[in-house]
């Protein structure tokens, strides 16, 4: 055990000593003007939303970090899947490719693929341009299940969609879009999106852990599948909030950036008479509106936010498993804005900052709760358990002498997970996390660097729960493994996933 716990650490310390922390400066929220109050009531908020994982906090003011909180199993230097937030990160190498006189706004999309473009152009797909991808206003109806197509071009496939409506008209959400830029990006300057915003953006802002999914054919997939730690989305709204500045050099133009943050597409059906959300004040270039005057966002599938209030110079990033709509930006405008003042600093709140402090440094997921050890557990240590066939691909169970989950997957691949009582225990995994998005190639290119957070208890005498958390990644797997009904039930924690019970036959290691 202690050597698989060595090997763990030499495998995990190139990635720890490349983390992405601790690069921007801390400070206290009475320092730079905010109550501490306010802050510990947000905190508070978040974590007490009903079936909701908060993995990551961070509340920054006048370009300091003021709090974090980074609940267990979850830790600063991991990794975060973006969904829908690496959007913003596409807008900005459109926005830099622009400035290099690279691009314009109003190239039409067409003309970059006479290779990919179909026989016949209609009018409407030959007056698309590059803003009305940046708006979400194509003309083409959004298709998800593009991505799950088996060796498809999918530059070539979505070019040859029905473009039935005039672009620029009305928003239609569709990460194809997105990487449609991701794609214009590519052929403009010979490189991935992902190596052109290293040199050109990560390599300034001292961003050395991020990757990104890749299509089928090489090309970053732009709408989703960027993966950082919660600092750099730290970074990305300091960047948005001075106009695409960093360090005194203008990364970003401020021009952009500006159009970049207006809102110039609203939902189709929008009355001026709706009551305000986060949802209908309009879409920018691959970047939202907040209900809150002033406010934007970028925006990821699940609740993966870096939020910027401009006029308060406050930056927000909230990462986690929210199942849907925003409640934790209601937790911002209802809990922390309110303690926001208009003056630089307050004066020192020595026992709130204690409680702020002690809030943030013990903050937990919940274990699983019940009992370390059974009889009919001894009784069935080492057991190897063969599964029928399931979803998720997993061949055989066995919980180790040691207390460790291994699992074979149906490829052979072998993941011995090392699972703690009344505690998280890491293991550096061999296989893939479970992925709400079932496309082809999926996790293409991404960092084989998994790390499996995992617990366990007894809930019953023959009932074993063992919970799985996939910290630099974003989702969690509970096992029950019923011993008497010979039965396994897995559930991951995706909104929609439904629990999967299957059989399962026993035998000796």
């Amino acid at each position: 055990m202690m050597k698989r716990q060595l090997l763990f650490l030499l495998a995990l310390l190139p990635l720890l000593l490349a983390a992405q922390v601790g690069d921007l400066p801390r400070s206290t929220p009475a320092r730079e003007g905010v109550s501490t109050q306010a802050v510990i009531n947000m905190m508070d908020s978040l974590m007490a939303l009903p079936d909701c994982d908060i993995h990551h906090v961070m509340v920054l003011r006048h370009g300091r970090v003021i709090a974090e909180m980074h609940p267990a199993p979850f830790r600063a230097e991991d990794s975060h899947t973006l969904y829908s937030a690496s959007k913003t990160f596409t807008s900005l190498a459109v926005g830099i490719a622009i400035g290099e006189n690279l691009l314009r706004l109003d190239d039409r999309v067409v003309t970059f693929f006479p290779d990919k473009r179909p026989d016949t152009v209609s009018d409407n797909l030959a007056a698309m341009t590059m803003r009305d991808l940046l708006m979400m206003a194509s003309g083409i109806k959004p298709d998800w299940e593009m991505r799950d197509l088996e060796g498809a071009d999918w530059i070539k496939v979505w070019l040859a969609k029905p473009c039935d409506e005039a672009p620029g008209q009305h928003f239609q959400y569709d990460s194809m879009c997105t990487f449609m830029l991701s794609a214009i990006v590519q052929r403009v300057t010979g490189r991935t999106l992902l190596d052109y915003l290293n040199q050109k953006l990560f390599g300034p802002m001292h961003i050395t852990q991020v990757d990104s999914e890749m299509s089928p054919d090489g090309i970053s997939t732009g709408g989703w599948g960027m993966r950082v730690p919660a600092e750099t989305m730290a970074k990305l709204g300091l960047l948005l909030m001075n106009k695409g500045r960093w360090n005194g050099q203008q990364l970003v133009s401020a021009d952009y950036i500006e159009d970049a943050c207006s809102p110039h597409v609203y939902y189709k059906g929008r009355k001026e008479t709706d009551a305000p959300t986060d949802g209908n004040q309009g879409y920018g270039y691959q970047i939202w509106r907040c209900k809150w005057p002033g406010a934007i966002r970028a925006d990821g599938a699940f609740g993966q936010y870096s939020v910027v209030v401009p006029q308060e110079e406050l930056v927000v990033v909230i990462l986690g498993m929210i199942p849907n709509g925003h409640p934790e930006l209601a937790c911002i405008w209802n809990q922390l804005m309110p303690g926001v003042r208009s003056v630089e600093s307050l004066p020192a709140e020595k026992k709130l900052q204690a409680r702020l402090e002690k809030l943030c440094a013990t903050a937990a997921l919940p274990l699983p709760q019940g009992k370390q050890q059974t009889k009919r557990g001894e009784q069935i240590a080492d057991m190897v358990l063969h599964l029928d066939a399931n979803q998720h691909g997993y061949k055989q169970l066995a919980i180790t002498g040691d207390g460790a989950l291994r699992i074979t997957h149906s490829d052979g691949t072998v993941d011995c997970l090392a699972s703690g009582y009344g505690k998280w225990r890491y293991t550096l995994m061999n296989g893939f996390p479970p992925y709400s998005i079932n496309a082809v190639n999926r996790m293409r290119d991404l960092r084989h660097d998994f790390v499996a957070a995992s617990a366990y208890a007894w809930t019953s005498p023959a009932t074993l729960e063992v919970r799985v958390y996939y910290v630099n990644w974003i989702c969690s797997t509970t096992f029950t493994i019923d011993f008497d009904r010979c039965e396994v039930t897995m559930c991951d924690n995706f909104p929609g996933s439904k629990p999967e019970t299957i059989h399962f036959t026993g035998s000796r290691m």
